[in-house]
């Protein structure tokens, strides 16, 4: 009896320590639940604590751990976004067939260069061309901004567009209007835009279709 008993003992701990729950080389995915303040080592042997489930081999199969976002940068001290603009596209635009008087003011003002904060013919971005030629034309009073021109006009269906209706663009990303202009007719609009200065397009442009916002009438 006491000879079989060492050879049987090494045979339940070979058993134990090479097949127990384990059909091959590859280990199973086993989650580390951190507790409580617990932190983590990681391979680099520095601690952290996760606010996700942290596997120490492969992860399960279509597991996809979720990126944190960064911090915006409007949260860093002393941050000051820089305004947005519209740049119309270096191409060949075609000029409206309508005609009548907003057209008429707009070529007297075509050539003007974009100047940010500008409101006359040495200079204007798209804002305060918008109110130079609404003063011109109509006696509309016309909000210095495209944001309070959004707010305080009445929304105007495409299918009811007249001439002096503002034109509303935005960045793809966002539906807040950052480039005006001024409905002329035949679906063209007149504005102030970076590279190019005050022009003619067309909302049914590639590059303004769809960053295209909507239009509002001004009171008169």
């Amino acid at each position: 009896m006491t000879r079989l008993t060492t050879p049987l003992l090494a045979l339940v701990a070979l058993s134990i320590t090479s097949g127990c729950g384990s059909s091959g080389s590859k280990a199973k995915a086993r989650m580390i639940a951190p507790q409580g303040d617990e932190a983590v080592v990681t391979s680099t042997g520095l601690p952290y604590r996760p606010t996700a489930p942290v596997y120490p081999v492969d992860p399960p199969a279509g597991f996809r751990p979720e990126p944190t976002p960064p911090a915006p940068l409007s949260s860093a001290p002393g941050f000051k976004p820089a305004p947005l603009l519209l740049a119309s596209p270096l191409r060949p635009y075609r000029e409206p067939k309508a005609t009548n008087d907003w057209v008429s003011a707009a070529k007297g003002w075509r050539g003007t260069p974009f100047r940010e904060a500008g409101s006359d013919r040495q200079g204007a971005d798209s804002a305060g061309y918008v109110v130079q030629l609404h003063k011109e034309v109509s006696s509309a009073a016309v909000p210095p901004t495209p944001a309070e021109m959004w707010t305080s006009g009445k929304p105007v269906g495409i299918a009811a567009f007249e001439p002096g209706d503002i034109v509303f663009f935005g960045d793809l990303n966002s539906l807040s209007p950052i480039h005006v202009g001024v409905y002329v007719g035949d679906r063209s609009f007149t504005h102030s835009s970076v590279g190019v200065g005050v022009s003619f397009a067309s909302l049914d442009d590639t590059y303004w279709k769809p960053r295209f916002l909507g239009a509002r009438r001004p009171g008169r």
